[in-house]
This record gives structure tokens, C-alpha cells and sequence, in this order.
């Protein structure tokens, strides 16, 4: 079997896996698994880049925390999902640089935005549900959002937020009705059915940056003015912005943010309580109140009591890069790479601003999406990202 016969045989895994991520991690980190290990019979040559260096950096940071943690092996078996994220970024950067790959990369994403999209939207109509022997395939539908394979509505959303953008920016270039815009349109009616308020506006603000970026100001308003408006004339919606800290979801994510940094201060202030140790100490912290995550709903202040300063300092310096690669590459001429560069600088954006108040990176499935993202980045950088 010849060099190239193996890469493609990997890629094609990568893609798989792709798909399955958010539905099912499990499915998907041993397809990723199989596609590095295809990649490693093509004995290539594997160049480090500073963004290469963060993603190691912040590896290191992770070991660190879970040295100094509360539940030290607890904390080594949940930071292990960072592993899967660092392979999942290697693979995005070794296997989708070249215009075909990307292209290829792009059906998946919107073949599968329009699979959970579709699912979502008869979910809503029918009020369906699926559980196989306990286990929820669809799960069953609160407060008349619709949950699709995804499991709850915000990673739905999180999902829609993060794949829009892209094919967005694929379609606007195209120039003429393609698959990529049946994903968009049925993705955004599923967005809006989750009633989700952190990634509406995320999302509002990502397609603003990317339409800017594409020195598309008309259609940014036009889009911004349409978003707006679906926003507040739907009812559900709606209220849910209207009762912003009224409600208990609300409540719940205050007091797990006073929880957390109570534990931040109380522990070392440098490595933190360790990875995934918050859900553990809650009952200690709040023996009286039910926390119903197990995270803080804010990534930032997540990680900065998980990991300490050093681990929130590696989580933002690879963030940065993955934005600084991107927008080295936003002045390219009329490219794929230029293309993916402005959908993922618009994407980041989105999901930065919307772990305001939620921690998506906690989500494997998700996890794994973000960081194939910042592996197309580095992989498509003509120089180390300096």
C-alpha cells in the first residue's frame, strides 16, 4: 500500500469522525485514533510551528494542575479529553490544507448541519423522541427546545454557531445556490428552535465579523437587521432574554461561578483544583444547593479555577494564536485558504464570545470541531505563526 493510498485512507477516517463528533465522541476519537495511525505509515515529516508549541504548552499546563489537583487521578482521567483534542488539531493540520481536502471537509460540515438540522426540525413538529436500552439517541425535547442527536440544545446551537460561518463564507463565494446553502438555511431555522440566548448573540456577532471581513456591509445589515428581528418575534425566545437572571438555569450558573472562584482562592491560585475536580467539590462548597453542571458556565473562569493562572494564561495564548494565524491569512488573494481562514476567524470569534457564559470546550464533541479548526489553520500557514 503505497504512501499516498494511506493518507487518503486517513483523511477519509478523519472525515468520518467529523461527522460523528458532536452525536458521539465515542464513535469519533477512534476514528481519529485509526486516522493518525494510517498517517503514521506515510513517515512524513512533521514541522513545528509556534501554534504546534501552545498546543503542548497547554498540554503541559493541564499535567501541571492535575499534579497539584484535589482528585489527582480524577483530574489526569478527565484532562485526558485534551489529548483527543491535540490529536484531532495534528490531524486537521496534516490532512486538510489543500483546496480539495477543504472542499471535502466543507460537505462533511454541511451534510451534517443538514442531518441534525432535519432531525431538529421534525423533532419540533412531532415532539419526537428515541431512547435505545437507556441510552437517548434523540433526547427527549424541555421547554419546546429541540435537542436533534445532540443531546441538549445548546450544543445544538454551540454546533450551528460554530459551522455557519464557515459555510457561509464557502456560499457568498460561490455565487450560486449550492449545498452549502440548503445547510444554512435549515441550520438556522434548527438554531432558533434551540431558544438559545448566549449563542444567538455569538452568532449575530461572528456572521457580522465575517460579512465585514468580506467587505460585505450591506448584506451584514440586512443580516444583522433579520436576526434581530427573528430574535425578538419569537415568543419563546424572546422571553427567555427578557427574564435573563430571573429564572433558575440563571441562578444556578451565578452561584457555580461564586462557587468556583470560592474553590480558586481557597486552593493555589497558580494550578488550580484540578481538571473536572469543580463538579467534585461542589457538594462541599454548597452542600444545600443542587448544582446541575458539571462545569462553571463561563470558560475562562472554568479554567482559571481547574488549571490555575498558568492554565488559563495557555488556554488564551493559544486562542490568540489560532486568531493571529487566521487573520495573518485574511489578506491572501481570492483563495480556498483564504476562505476558511475568514470563516474560522469569524467562528472563533463566535464561540470566544459566547464562553462568556457557557464552556463548550468541556463538550468533547465540540472540543474536538474547535481545535480540527485550528489545525486548518496551522496547516495552511505558509510560515511558523511568530
Amino acid at each position: 500500500m503505497k504512501k499516498h493510498s494511506f493518507q487518503n485512507a486517513a483523511f477519509y477516517f478523519l472525515l468520518t469522525g467529523i461527522f460523528f463528533s458532536p452525536i458521539s465522541a465515542y464513535f469519533s476519537i477512534p476514528l481519529f485514533l485509526i486516522s493518525f495511525i494510517l498517517l503514521l505509515f506515510c513517515k512524513k515529516k512533521f514541522k513545528i510551528n509556534l501554534l504546534d508549541k501552545l498546543q503542548l504548552f497547554l498540554l503541559l499546563a493541564i499535567i501541571i494542575s492535575s499534579l497539584f489537583g484535589v482528585y489527582k487521578k480524577h483530574s489526569f482521567y478527565a484532562g485526558s479529553a485534551f489529548l483527543s483534542y491535540i490529536l484531532a488539531y495534528f490531524l486537521g493540520k496534516e490532512l486538510i490544507k489543500e483546496e480539495e481536502q477543504i472542499k471535502k471537509f466543507l460537505n462533511v460540515v454541511a451534510l451534517l448541519i443538514t442531518f441534525v438540522s432535519a432531525i431538529g426540525i421534525i423533532q419540533y413538529i412531532t415532539k419526537a423522541s428515541f431512547v435505545y436500552k437507556g441510552i437517548p439517541i434523540i433526547t427527549p425535547m424541555k421547554e419546546e427546545r429541540i435537542t436533534s442527536v445532540c443531546h441538549n440544545p445548546l450544543i445544538l446551537a454551540s454546533l450551528i454557531l460554530f459551522c455557519l460561518p464557515i459555510l457561509a463564507s464557502f456560499a457568498i463565494e460561490e455565487k450560486r445556490f449550492t449545498f452549502y446553502w440548503l445547510a444554512i438555511i435549515l441550520g438556522t431555522v434548527a438554531f432558533f428552535l434551540t431558544f438559545s440566548r448566549g449563542p444567538t448573540i455569538a452568532l449575530i456577532i461572528s456572521l457580522l465579523i465575517l460579512f465585514f471581513i468580506k467587505r460585505k456591509r450591506v448584506l451584514a445589515l440586512a443580516v444583522f437587521t433579520i436576526l434581530i428581528g427573528v430574535t425578538f418575534l419569537t415568543p419563546h425566545l424572546r422571553w427567555r432574554f427578557l427574564n435573563t437572571f430571573k429564572d433558575k438555569n440563571d441562578t444556578n450558573r451565578i452561584i457555580g461561578i461564586k462557587i468556583g472562584l470560592k474553590m480558586w482562592e481557597e486552593h493555589s491560585i497558580y494550578t488550580g483544583v484540578g481538571i473536572h475536580n469543580y463538579y467534585l467539590l461542589c457538594p462541599k462548597y454548597s452542600p444545600s444547593h443542587k448544582i446541575g453542571s458539571p462545569y462553571v458556565h463561563n470558560m475562562y473562569i472554568n479554567f482559571m479555577v481547574e488549571a490555575g493562572i498558568i492554565g488559563l494564561f495557555a488556554l488564551l495564548l493559544l486562542f490568540g494564536g489560532a486568531l493571529k494565524g487566521s487573520y495573518e491569512n485574511l489578506n491572501r488573494k481570492h483563495t480556498h485558504k483564504k476562505w476558511i481562514s475568514e470563516a474560522l476567524f469569524s467562528s472563533f470569534w463566535g464561540i470566544l464570545i459566547h464562553n462568556f457564559i457557557d464552556n463548550t470546550i468541556y463538550v468533547v464533541g465540540l472540543g474536538l470541531l474547535f481545535w480540527i479548526g485550528m489545525g486548518i489553520i496551522s496547516g495552511i500557514q505558509n510560515k511558523n505563526l511568530i
